[in-house]
């Protein structure tokens, strides 16, 4: 069955409009009622009636860890993911199929998120930790929700994201590794609508990361080019060094100057979250980073060991730097080398307050 939601008289011509202009595709919504046959894995099931033609779905705007990609796995991650989806969609569990704007991938595969009486799966999937926030546009229906789940599962430190044991590579990390593939996705940062190019997608912090195929289709969505909350900070201040997980002694975080005068950064807050984090710190007023210099906060039990953002905004809530690092090693840091250069891919040696080498 097949239901499909529509607008009548001038709301219509009005809606359409606002639409086309950041989405070329066709804009209906239409929700379909089938059957579950089988599991594949944490985000692809089988279906017994067949919609659009097809009976295999992977489920849209998620990504969980990998059970067999060209013969690697990310171990008990995507097992566990496994699991949990037989239970929630056990053989011949009744659903709704609900479509968005990209119907097919390229496999032929359904795009759908999947509905039971109770809840939406793609949703409960990442609230669990057991699967990522995977957002390709157009298909942007249900980003807040998702995004909201996300942020729990990494709060609690459920799934993936437990600090004591944390998946290492988000599961497109792994297929490019495993597949020997360059990053190839523009990423926008859905809150500041700045995108960057494929190779700095974790200068835009996980929950607010929307992919798209061509930096065309980034900016017909309406994203401008910049750092996308991340890239080319205001003042020349930068996020420098991260160290979430010490050996001993407390976490910190290093900010530097790479301009040639003094930047007052009294009223600057370092979170790690935007505008969201439950615990910002407020540099105090009076505080100057001198040029070529650093400041560094110090706090404990503060980032999560499992991955998680760092931030740093003006007092007016303007983004000015942020980080995004995947697991952390204890007593290893993330850091840009040289100072004020690009971010390291692996962890470094500590420098607190001293050049990046």
């Amino acid at each position: 069955m097949r239901t499909r939601w529509w607008m009548n008289g001038a709301g219509l011509v009005l809606l359409c409009t606002v639409i086309l202009f950041f989405v070329p595709n066709d804009v209906e919504a239409a929700t379909y009622k089938s059957t579950i046959k089988s599991v594949v894995d944490g985000d692809t099931v089988h279906l017994n009636e067949a919609v659009l033609g097809s009976t295999t779905v992977r489920l849209l705007s998620i990504d969980a860890p990998e059970t067999n990609y060209l013969g690697k796995s990310q171990g008990k991650y995507g097992e566990d993911a496994k699991a949990e989806m037989k239970k929630l969609l056990p053989e011949g569990t009744s659903v709704t199929v609900e479509t968005d704007k990209t119907e097919k991938d390229q496999y032929g595969r359904l795009l759908a998120y999947i509905h039971t009486d109770k809840l939406d799966v793609n949703q409960e999937m990442v609230r669990l930790g057991l699967a990522v926030t995977y957002y390709i546009w157009p298909n942007m229906s249900h980003f807040t929700d998702y995004q909201s789940a996300l942020l729990e599962a990494q709060k609690s430190g459920s799934g993936i994201w437990n600090p004591k044991d944390p998946l290492t590579e988000l599961p497109f990390e792994f297929r490019l590794r495993v597949g020997n593939r360059e990053p190839d996705k523009y990423v926008g940062n859905y809150e500041t609508k700045k995108y960057v190019g494929p190779a700095d997608y974790n200068k835009v912090p996980v929950e607010q990361r929307v992919f798209f195929l061509t930096e065309s289709e980034a900016k017909e969505a309406g994203y401008t080019s910049g750092d996308g909350g991340g890239g080319t900070p205001q003042g020349k201040v930068l996020i420098n060094e991260v160290l979430p997980y010490p050996g001993s002694g407390k976490e910190f975080v290093e900010l530097y100057n790479s301009g040639n005068e003094a930047v007052d950064l009294g009223g600057y807050i370092l979170d790690d979250t935007v505008k969201s984090g439950s615990s910002p710190y407020t540099i105090p007023k009076g505080t100057k980073l001198p040029a070529k210099g650093y400041f560094v906060w110090e706090p404990s039990s503060y980032f999560n060991n499992g991955g998680d953002d760092v931030t740093l905004q003006t007092a007016d809530g303007s983004v000015v730097d942020s980080y995004h690092y995947t697991a952390a090693t204890k007593n290893s840091s993330w850091a840009r080398v040289p100072d004020g250069g690009e971010w390291k891919t692996s962890p470094s040696t500590p420098t607190k307050g001293t050049q990046n080498k």
